[in-house]
């Protein structure tokens, strides 16, 4: 996997949970290119974190552009270059990484969607406990 240089990144995506990467470099650990703004774990650092990748056209050289809260999740530093393998997420992933961004809106939306979740499943609880005593008195 590529040697990527950490640098700070553009002061328009601070706090938007997204690393930006040059094209070359955005592959996935198997070698394929991951496509623009697909959420994958970052890993190959002291911790693993999830963020989406994006493009970097400034430059073409072996780079990763991030935030102060994204260099901290994964325990890196300005100048480190670690070897980072990146790995597209899947549903669990994605949830991880909308519940825990520095973004209020895909905060509060993942938040509301699991609280959304949770009401309908007691609805329907709910509601097949009052269905119950109605089938009860059919089948008599």
């Amino acid at each position: 996997m590529p040697k990527l240089k950490v640098h700070q990144i553009a002061k328009v995506d601070v706090y938007k949970d997204i690393v930006r990467i040059p094209e070359v470099y955005r592959i996935d650990k198997n070698g394929e290119p991951i496509e623009e703004s697909t959420v994958c774990w970052i890993e190959g650092t002291v911790q693993r974190s999830v963020a989406a990748l994006r493009g970097y056209t400034a430059s073409t050289g072996p780079e990763i552009h991030m935030d102060e809260r994204t260099r901290n999740r994964l325990g890196v530093k300005f100048g480190d270059q670690p070897n980072f393998t990146f790995i597209r997420a899947g549903l669990w992933g994605k949830f991880v990484w909308a519940w825990k961004a520095s973004e209020t809106g895909y905060r509060v939306a993942s938040r509301l969607a699991v609280f959304g979740l949770f009401l309908g499943i007691v609805g329907l609880f709910l509601g097949v406990l009052a269905v119950v005593p109605v089938v009860k008195e059919w089948v008599k």
